[in-house]
């Protein structure tokens, strides 16, 4: 052997050493990945297993091979209708789907991204499994915990609102043993206020929302209830509503049903003589962007040229000056056809303090 030869064989034996070491390193940083990866061919035939991926189902990697990863991995014997292995063999494209399986130990996200030859036709793909059970679990746990938040809440309003009737059936009885009639009417007014956050509570339990409130809906029950009480026995008083498909949160929702509560009850008892025809008026409507706008008003009696809500000798009147302002509302009063009670405000986004 020359000395030609010899560089030769010296050269090849060189490159088989480099190929070597080359195919060990690649097995070990293979090996040490710990998603479970699979490769393989366009029959479902496993080509080659890392160790994470044979540990999970019990066997060697050599043992793995040629294996259809369906009989292998799910028992069964043709290909799952989740597979994505299946839906890249269709169209040559990524795929990645959540999927259970018990026999690996829980839920993965796989993974399936194709190996193409030069040509691009498809040799088979990279199946690679990452283990989301635990990601699973906590959301299951999450979801959990928010469902029984929720019917806590539920409870909460329920009871709430039972309070609140127990207190205003209180207020009705103890009423009854009063011979002022002044006295009794304010035992009546507070009455009405309690039913009044009563049915804010109250509409919250029956909802599938328990932050806002449905204020068509509101609004409708509430002034039906206010009309039976006040003018059931007045037939020539007419109550038209128009109040647009609007959702509050509940805090600014019972300080705006304690608002139309006191205008409504003042227009029926102050506004009409007993022979007068009389119409009131409840609008609630979005004027611009988060801008809303409550108008009450009656063609009754009207108010003094002078009258000011918030100089007013009346509790309920202050009432609603002050529960504006807890809205960071402006309110407007024209008494010069009837009364007219408009109050303007920002709607609030939930979670926010403003």
């Amino acid at each position: 052997m020359d000395k030609e030869e010899t560089e030769v064989l010296s050269e090849c034996e060189d490159i088989k050493e480099a190929l070597l070491l080359a195919n060990n390193e690649w097995n070990r940083t293979f090996n040490a990945i710990p998603d479970l990866i699979t490769i393989m061919d366009t029959e479902h035939r496993v080509v080659k297993v890392n160790k994470a991926m044979s540990d999970s189902m019990g066997v060697s990697p050599e043992e793995a091979i040629n294996k259809h990863c369906y009989e292998m991995v799910h028992g069964t014997r043709c290909p799952i209708d989740s597979c994505p292995h299946s839906l890249l063999l269709v169209d040559g494209a990524q795929h990645q789907a959540e999927i259970q399986e018990d026999n690996l130990g829980g839920f993965f996200m796989v993974t399936v991204t194709p190996i193409e030859d030069d040509e691009g036709n498809i040799l088979g793909s990279v199946h690679v499994a990452r283990d989301i059970t635990k990601r699973i679990e906590m959301e299951n746990d999450l979801k959990k915990a928010l469902q029984d938040k929720d019917v806590l809440m539920k409870e909460i309003h329920h009871r709430v609102k039972n309070n609140l009737a127990v207190m205003s059936s209180l207020l009705n009885l103890q009423s009854r043993y009063i011979d002022d009639e002044a006295a009794r009417n304010i035992f009546k007014d507070s009455q009405s206020r309690a039913k009044t956050m009563a049915l804010i509570h109250e509409k919250l339990y029956r909802s599938g929302d328990l932050k806002r409130i449905d204020m068509k809906e509101y609004i409708k029950d509430l002034s039906r209830d206010l009309f039976y009480v006040h003018l059931s026995n007045h037939k020539d008083v007419d109550l038209v509503l128009d109040v647009e498909n609007i959702m509050l949160d509940v805090d600014t929702a019972i300080p705006l049903g304690l608002i139309i509560n006191e205008l409504l009850t003042n227009s029926m008892k102050h506004a009409f003589s007993d022979s007068q025809k009389g119409i009131i008026n409840v609008n609630f409507t979005k004027v611009k962007d988060d801008e809303l706008l409550l108008e009450v008003k009656d063609n009754g009696r009207g108010l003094p040229s002078d009258f000011k809500v918030e100089d007013s000798d009346s509790l309920g009147l202050r009432l609603i000056y002050s529960l504006t302002d807890q809205i960071c509302g402006e309110i407007e009063v024209d008494g010069s056809q009837g009364a007219c009670f408009s109050i303007k405000f920002h709607e609030r986004k939930l979670g926010s303090n403003k």
